[in-house]
């Protein structure tokens, strides 16, 4: 862990974000790791995000301040309804850091107002992507990708990419190289930890899993994820009589239920009710020994910023299929097939080997949650040696960090129908 000077006062760190905890998805995993961590360092931390069901307008989580904002739902509305949140925090803060998307613009006035550096993080870039890897309409996949190269018409101080496919794709849509910083996302390494969690034998003959093969996928329905192709090369390998089963745990947020729906019309059309597992979100503890059952777990994406699938998968030491674009080659390792996206042919192909035992063997790659608020925090701390007087609080030991982060993983507490969000 690193090591920062105590600051003779207390820093500030205002997060302007679409989603937080209780929402769960990749950035909200991303987000609540970050502030909780920089909570637990003695940072003042708000964030001032929607409005969700079930959770108060205003309150104090795990030392982190949340104010919500009510946008009836609609996301594209909260940087005109939060505006005045904003500000009246970011007079507050040291530094503003917001997320694409609804929340940038704002978070970006908002510091340009008040005179503050502003951080943007960047999971994805669909820009020149978005009809061929989002299920909405042409008119609507038009007007995203506008929206989405408008916003990078403001100028943030710095971008802070999650893996290196993104900041590639930063620097080729123009944004200064300098600007940007790598940070790859963490996982709770001690959570995803293969000696603390093993296959339950019960669970797998209760799902019916005893003597077949167990491909696994979690994630949202439809295009970007890629579960249609899935779909597809698992009604192959059924048609050839192999014995292999899909263990799916699926979105049933409000924003995919279109998606869900085709995806339901889809394995229908295919027969496959007999050769899949369908299962709703589960509970975040849950979660890996559902993973530990997957003699495979597959990450078919066509867009991909980080992909905690696959890292989490690798983590626990399953093999994984990935597909080759984006990030997912950086993050996936152990055994190891890659395809290309799109591809239903390969998929089925990748799926024939990984029931041979045909895997590449990677070397392992690790993404320390510590190692992920170290990273932001040397970046704040070099933002702020350019403004004189202000500083970053003490830093933890490294073993007072472990007591305070331990089974307190940004989805541990929370109630949600996402297992991922819009951007992971």
């Amino acid at each position: 862990m690193t090591n920062h000077p105590r600051a003779a006062q207390q820093t500030t760190i205002l997060f302007c974000l679409d989603f937080y905890y209780p929402h769960v998805g990749g950035a909200e995993i991303l987000f609540q790791s970050l502030a909780e961590g920089l909570a637990a360092q003695s940072y003042r931390v708000l964030v001032i995000t929607q409005a969700i069901a079930g959770a108060p307008l205003q309150e104090e989580h795990n030392g982190v301040s949340i104010i919500r904002v009510r946008t009836g739902g609609c996301r594209y509305l909260f940087p005109l309804l939060g505006l005045s949140s904003i500000l009246r925090f970011a007079r507050q803060a040291d530094i503003i850091h917001a997320t694409t998307f609804a929340a940038a613009p704002a978070a970006w006035l908002a510091a340009r107002i008040c005179k503050r550096p502003v951080v943007l993080t960047v999971h994805e870039l669909w820009i020149g992507k978005w009809q061929r890897v989002s299920d909405a309409g042409a008119l609507s996949n038009w007007l995203n990708d506008i929206i989405e190269r408008a916003l990078y018409l403001c100028r943030y101080d710095h971008i802070v990419a999650v893996s290196a496919a993104t900041a590639r794709d930063l620097r080729q849509h123009g944004i200064a190289p300098e600007r940007i910083h790598t940070i790859h996302n963490g996982i709770d390494d001690a959570f995803w930890n293969p000696a603390r969690h093993h296959r339950d034998p019960a669970l797998r003959a209760k799902l019916g899993l005893d003597n077949v093969f167990v491909f696994f996928f979690s994630g949202r329905p439809g295009r970007s994820k890629g579960l249609p192709l899935l779909l597809r090369a698992l009604a192959r390998l059924r048609d050839e009589g192999r014995p292999a089963r899909l263990l799916a745990i699926v979105s049933t947020a409000a924003a995919c239920r279109e998606g869900y729906r085709d995806m339901l019309s889809l394995r229908d059309e295919l027969r496959l009710q007999d050769a899949m597992i369908l299962l709703p979100p589960q509970p975040y503890a849950e979660l890996p020994s559902y993973v530990m059952l997957a003699d495979t777990v597959v990450v078919p994406s066509l867009s991909e910023g980080f992909g905690f699938a696959a890292a989490e998968a690798c983590a626990l030491q399953r093999p994984v299929i990935v597909t080759d674009n984006a990030s997912l080659p950086e993050v996936a390792s152990g055994k190891v097939i890659t395809i290309p996206p799109n591809d239903v042919d390969a998929l089925a192909n990748a799926m024939r080997q990984a029931m041979a035992g045909q895997f590449q063997q990677v070397p392992p790659r690790q993404f320390p949650r510590q190692a992920m608020i170290d990273a932001h925090i040397d970046l704040y701390q070099s933002i702020l040696a350019r403004n004189p007087g202000k500083g970053a609080p003490a830093a933890h030991t490294a073993t007072d960090q472990a007591h305070t982060n331990n089974d307190k993983h940004p989805a541990a507490q929370a109630a949600t129908d996402d297992t991922r969000g819009p951007q992971s």
